[in-house]
């Protein structure tokens, strides 16, 4: 009898999937662009009201299954509008054309774990940054190419040294004493981003000892993505849409996507880049007019030097021997793309050497990657990422110092009238100065060698997929590990060397990050069956496991010829280690109706670390924001909508702040324990940042302008802070929580498409940004921060003032923040040309300029006159805004222009497309400001002590020439 129902149902069973295949029919079409009328490749089309859907190919056709009778067809594609199509119930072939997205207000912008809005149902400020506009001009490294694209950041870079280091600052200072960077996500993988100084404070003395300073001139460790893998970067500034990763994201995150596989056969492409860069600004020397002059100023000695007729001094550019190379640039990165309805693929090669401005500097990388998505049955896929990375930077040495090995703090006291350049191979001593920086570079090694491997692997499960529900499960696990070692030898035989009596330095650095993450999620959507509205429920966990590791031997008086750290006479060591475990859960509501009109979200995060004083205590971070978009209020304006958002973020304590860390070091063959001077505490929270912003998106004339503007203001407490404590502790100082920060700003954005045909498109687009901070409680005494003492300017964090302010011998003298920045910047294609560049404005913000004073303390500035110097003066005289200088700028930060070849050229080669182009970086800069650069920081990646310039690697502007191929 069982049996028998087992055959009936069974038979019911096939007799209904037969019934139902024989109600479908086939739909088969082309999509093709509005504007230029070819065929859009990835677009997805779906029946509306049902799971069924296609992509379409690379000659933009579909075909798919629909059910029997009329149905509607919702078709949308990258950069174009969706657009929706009935198709009658005996139409079997369809075309639809897209008209473009011009401003991306369709794109989806992540708002959760494993969840996104429309651009233009939005609540936030998020800025993302596509691939186009991100590769406009060739960089060495991501925070380069990000400069002047981001309403709300302020990118500084460090130095101008081979290989990167800088600074992304969104929204304006958020702590004192914590991390300053922005949380990075690359696919769901949260990264490091960790920069590991070489110790090349073991020769310059920088920081008055042998260990690692801040003061070393270190790169990022995002240098190490390759910016052509890059689909497109979302930055969120505020605290309301940082808020989904919580107890970090207090400095802002960047979500970073990289590129996916396309359907159809695969897809090869080339690019061939030659390039080189120059010098793009000195600061001269004194010219003498003969010997009475330059004995005046360097005594006695000069007077051999000027044997010219007349008693005539001659004249030498030693900025320009040294850092007037022009090394060859040379890239290569290649791209295969392919994939059926089943499996897609990315693959990507980088191959590339940026050559320096001065002997021994370059910048080297070899990338490969691989992404998969695999779909396995109707409801699972499989994505996975794996990127391998090499690179090796050689930086020379720049930077403050105390031992006279740094080429502006031996510039200043080296006149022009002394030739530094080598004679039959050898370098002479210079008479006037501790060293010969052409001989300092020629021999000195300062190399960064980094392997790193990223991988992440994400699983997805359609569990429920119906016309009104649509229940996914996500988990993503991945890995980040990277392998850093610091190459770091001066050969006894500089100049300098053998000052300190033990001649030869060697340093051997060696660094490990592995980070493991796990993210699991769960989002449930339910749009009921008159569409009057969606609802998107997720919730999820975060689990992060990381652990650094650092290690640093020095080497003293070692023989010509040697470099492992072992052959030195004199060695000294110090390792550390940093395990940290981060947990969080979070979830979070979204609901879109009113038409698709209202967004309404809310969320909350509760995060718990190993680095807070109660490693099992769970921290809460809420989030809610809404929006509304009025469509065509008015004649003229498409759509407006308003939006309001709130968040709080954290910033968590730097690693063993909670404890009290015990040294052990050896003297005299003994070895014993000291304490360390600062006490740890064992109640430190995190920081926390509350966060509320409010504005307006509007869209004019079908589409020919938008306009984007933000009002927010960030409240930061619960600050560490250090506080002195009795000296019957045994300690100096304490880390507590206390205080309160503000910040308050405006950011809009601007992009304009006056021309859109099929030969012509133009979009111009402006950036605006200013941010003001204030201290509004202090629980501890003003104090100053870094810098070199007031007659020299510091950094003074004082209740009811600014958090950048600088302060001297005569009271307030500067700030480090700019008045506001701005940018403008232009893409214009017509027929087969193209034309972009990029323009960036920083107004205000100082600069101590130590350089130049080093210049004017010893007479040997280029404005020098016997008479002597006034600004020098001055500054003896108490006056420390002397160098305290404005940092204004105007800089031409990227230029491309580009040719793609008729396509009967290529294609007689064999190729599908062929381009040429010619960028260049950083061509023009226009400044008041005294100094090389006015991006410097001599101090690295700071919260306040940034905007020191102390003999920093000079900049350079870049010029490539770039061939594209497409097989």
């Amino acid at each position: 009898m069982a049996q028998r129902i087992w055959l009936v149902s069974l038979a019911l069973s096939v007799g209904v999937g037969i019934g139902a295949a024989a109600q479908q029919r086939p739909i088969s079409g082309k999509v093709l662009s509005a504007t230029t009328a070819t065929p859009i490749a990835g677009a997805s089309v779906s029946v509306v009201g049902t799971p069924i859907g296609a992509v379409t190919n690379d000659r933009g056709e579909f075909s798919l299954s629909a059910p029997e009778g009329a149905v509607t067809l919702s078709v949308r594609g990258v950069g174009f509008k969706r657009q929706q199509l009935a198709v009658r119930a005996d139409q079997a072939n369809v075309n639809v054309t897209l008209e473009p997205d011009v401003f991306n207000l369709e794109a989806v912008v992540i708002t959760g774990q494993a969840t996104g809005v429309e651009q233009r149902n939005l609540a936030n400020a998020v800025t993302t940054v596509n691939a186009e506009l991100l590769n406009r001009a060739p960089t060495q490294t991501i925070e380069s190419a990000l400069q002047g694209k981001i309403p709300g950041a302020v990118i500084q870079m460090n130095s101008g040294a081979p290989g990167g280091g800088g600074q992304i600052n969104l929204r304006g200072v958020t702590t004192i004493n914590a991390g300053v960077d922005p949380l990075i996500v690359v696919d769901g993988l949260v990264i490091a981003n960790d920069a590991i100084a070489s110790n090349m404070n073991a020769v310059t003395a920088a920081a008055a000892g042998g260990n690692a300073s801040n003061q070393d001139n270190s790169v990022n460790r995002i240098a190490d993505l390759n910016p052509n893998d890059i689909q497109s970067i979302e930055v969120l500034k505020g605290a309301s849409a940082a808020a989904i990763y919580g107890s970090q994201a207090a400095n802002g995150v960047l979500v970073i996507t990289t590129r996916r596989g396309r359907l159809g056969a695969p897809r090869f492409s080339v690019t061939q880049r030659f390039g080189t860069s120059a010098l793009s600004n000195t600061l001269g020397f004194r010219r003498f007019s003969g010997v009475a002059e330059a004995t005046a100023a360097f005594g006695p000695n000069a007077a051999s030097f000027c044997t010219l007729s007349g008693g005539g001094c001659p004249v030498f550019d030693n900025e320009r021997a040294l850092y007037g190379e022009h090394q060859l640039t040379v890239e290569t990165n290649a791209t295969v793309t392919g994939g059926n309805d089943q499996t897609t693929y990315f693959l990507s090669g980088l191959v590339k050497k940026d050559g320096g401005i001065a002997q021994n500097t370059d910048y080297q990388k070899q990338s490969i990657r691989a992404n998969l998505d695999q779909l396995l049955g109707s409801r699972f896929k499989l994505s996975v990422n794996l990127n391998a990375i090499h690179s090796l930077s050689n930086r020379g040495i720049s930077n403050n110092d105390n031992t006279g090995t740094s080429t502006y703090l031996v510039y200043p006291t080296t006149p022009s009238f002394v030739d530094l350049r080598s004679v039959n191979g050898a370098y002479p001593r210079n008479p006037f100065a501790p060293s010969n920086p052409l001989a300092t570079f020629a021999e000195l090694k300062n190399a960064e060698d980094v392997w790193r491997i990223l991988g992440t692997t994400t699983a997805k499960v359609d569990v429920v997929t119906t016309s009104t529900q649509h229940l996914v499960f996500n988990l993503t696990g991945g890995l980040d590990f990277f392998s850093q070692r610091n190459d770091v030898l001066s050969p006894a035989d500089l100049q300098f060397e053998p000052q300190d009596g033990q001649p030869g330095t060697v340093v051997l650095g060696k660094a490990t990050d592995l980070r493991l993450n796990l993210v699991g999620s769960v989002v449930h959507t339910y749009t009921p069956a008159s569409n009057a509205f969606q609802a998107t429920t997720s919730a999820g966990f975060q689990y992060e496991n990381r652990d650094l590791n650092l290690t640093n031997v020095v080497g003293r008086t070692i023989a010509l010829g040697l470099q492992n750290v072992s052959q030195a006479a004199s060695i000294t060591s110090n390792q550390a280690e940093q395990p940290v475990k981060n947990a969080g859960l979070y979830a979070q509501e979204e609901l879109l109706t009113a038409s698709q009109r209202l967004l309404l979200t809310a969320g909350i995060r509760a995060d718990r670390s190993s680095v807070n004083g109660d490693p099992s205590k769970y921290y809460l971070f809420p989030k809610a924001a809404a929006s509304y978009r009025f469509v065509q209020p008015i004649g003229g304006l498409d759509e407006l909508k308003v939006r309001a958002a709130w968040g709080q973020t954290g910033n968590p304590p730097l690693y063993g702040v909670r404890f009290v860390l015990d040294s052990t070091g050896a003297l005299g063959g003994q070895v014993g324990q000291f304490r360390a001077l600062t006490l740890g505490l064992d109640s430190i929270t995190p920081e926390r940042n509350t966060e509320i912003e409010g504005g307006f998106d509007a869209t004019f004339g079908n589409q020919f302008a938008t306009l984007g503007v933000t009002l927010y203001q960030k409240n930061v407490t619960d600050l560490l802070l250090l506080q002195s404590v009795a000296p019957s502790t045994g300690y100096r100082q304490r880390i507590f929580n206390g205080g309160k920060l503000r910040n308050r700003g405006i950011e809009a954005a601007l992009a304009v498409s006056p021309v859109r045909t099929a030969d012509v498109s133009w979009i111009l687009r402006s950036t605006f940004y200013m941010n003001r901070s204030k201290i509004l409680e202090l629980p501890v005494p003003a104090f100053n921060t870094a810098g070199f003492g007031l007659s020299l300017g510091a950094f003074r964090i004082e209740k009811g003032k600014s958090a950048t302010q600088i302060v001297g011998l005569d009271g307030v003298d500067g700030d480090a923040n700019p008045k506001f920045q701005m940018s403008f910047s232009s893409d214009l294609n017509y027929k087969r040309f193209s034309l972009g560049f990029l323009w960036d404005w920083k107004h205000g913000g100082d600069i101590i300029n130590l350089t130049q004073l080093l210049f004017d303390a010893f007479g040997n500035s280029v404005d020098q006159v016997p008479a002597g110097n006034k600004r020098i003066g001055d500054w003896a005289g108490g006056q420390t805004k002397v160098y305290i200088q404005n940092a204004s700028y105007l800089k031409l930060r990227e230029l491309n222009v580009g040719y793609d070849l008729p396509p009967d050229i290529p294609r007689h080669f064999g190729m599908r497309t062929a381009r040429i182009s010619l960028s260049g970086r950083n061509l023009l800069r226009f400044s008041p400001y005294k100094g090389l650069d006015p991006e410097v920081s001599n101090f690295g990646n700071q919260a306040i002590a940034r905007n020191i310039d102390v003999a920093p690697f000079p900049p350079s502007r870049s010029f490539f020439f770039s061939i594209d191929l497409g097989f």
